[in-house]
C-alpha cells in the first residue's frame, strides 16, 4: 500500500519527505483497525481510502505555501483532511473539529500514537467554539463535503484573519459558487479562484475554491446553532 500512496503523491507532483509517508502509513492502518468494529468512513478498502481520502486531501498542498501559521478544518470526521495535511505540514498548528465523538476520539489517539504536537481534534460544534481568543486568529481554513458553501462560509470565515484564505473542496456540478454570492459580501470575502484537480488513479474531477477574507467579520457571525442552516446568508 505504501508504494500505491507513494505513486499516488507523485502523480499528483508534490514531495512528501519519508517520515511523512510513514505516519501516513500508520495513520492509514490506525484508521482501518478503528473502523473495522466502529464506522468512520464508508470506505473500507485501502486502495480506495489511500485515493478518495489521503491523495483527495494531499491536492490542497498544491495550493496553499504555508510554512508556519495556523489552520482550522471544520467537519473534519476522521481528518480528511486536516490530520493528512497536520501529518504533512509539521510547522503548521490544525484545530479539527466535528461534533461527533467517535471521530475525535479517534483522532486523539492518532495524535497521541503519532506523537503529533501541532494538531488539536476537538469535539464541539464550529458555532460554539469560536471565542474572543480564536476569532480571526486563523490563517488557512479547510472543510470537505460539509453543507452547501453559503452555510459552511458562516462557520469558518469568522475565525480567519484578514488576508486569510478558505480552501473548501467540492464536487463538480454543484453550482454552489453561484449561489454563496451573497454570504461571500455579507462575510466580506471574495472566491479568487477556481481549481478543477483529478484524482490520481481514478481521474474523478475535483474542484478547489480559493476564498479570501477582505476584511473583519462583522461579531453576529455565525449565527446561533441551527439558523445558518434555515436561514443561509
Amino acid at each position: 500500500m505504501k508504494k500505491y500512496l507513494i505513486e499516488g503523491i507523485e502523480k499528483i507532483g508534490i514531495k512528501v519527505s519519508e517520515e511523512k509517508l510513514d505516519n501516513l502509513m500508520k495513520f492509514l492502518k490506525l484508521l482501518m483497525d478503528y473502523n473495522s468494529h466502529t464506522n468512520l468512513t464508508a470506505i473500507r478498502d485501502e486502495k480506495g481510502i489511500i485515493e478518495k481520502h489521503f491523495l483527495d486531501s494531499l491536492l490542497l498542498m498544491k495550493h496553499f505555501q504555508l510554512e508556519s501559521g495556523k489552520a482550522i478544518d471544520i467537519g473534519t470526521g476522521a481528518g480528511f483532511p486536516g490530520m493528512v495535511l497536520a501529518i504533512c505540514n509539521p510547522g503548521i498548528h490544525f484545530t479539527l473539529i466535528d461534533s461527533v465523538g467517535k471521530k475525535i476520539k479517534f483522532l486523539n489517539q492518532v495524535i497521541e500514537e503519532l506523537k503529533l504536537d501541532n494538531v488539536e481534534a476537538v469535539n464541539i460544534r464550529a458555532e460554539e467554539f469560536i471565542n474572543p481568543e480564536n476569532r480571526e486568529t486563523y490563517d488557512l481554513g479547510f472543510c470537505r463535503g460539509v453543507s452547501k458553501l453559503n452555510i459552511i462560509l458562516e462557520y469558518i470565515i469568522p475565525f480567519l484573519k484578514v488576508g486569510g484564505r478558505f480552501l473548501p473542496q467540492k464536487m463538480q456540478g454543484t453550482e454552489e459558487e453561484q449561489q454563496s454570492s451573497n454570504a461571500l459580501n455579507v462575510l466580506k470575502s471574495s472566491l479568487e479562484n477556481s481549481f478543477i484537480e483529478k484524482l490520481p488513479y481514478s481521474l474523478e474531477p475535483r474542484i478547489i475554491l480559493e476564498i479570501v477574507k477582505k476584511d473583519k467579520t462583522n461579531l453576529k457571525y455565525p449565527r446561533k446553532t441551527g439558523i445558518p442552516t434555515k436561514k443561509p446568508l
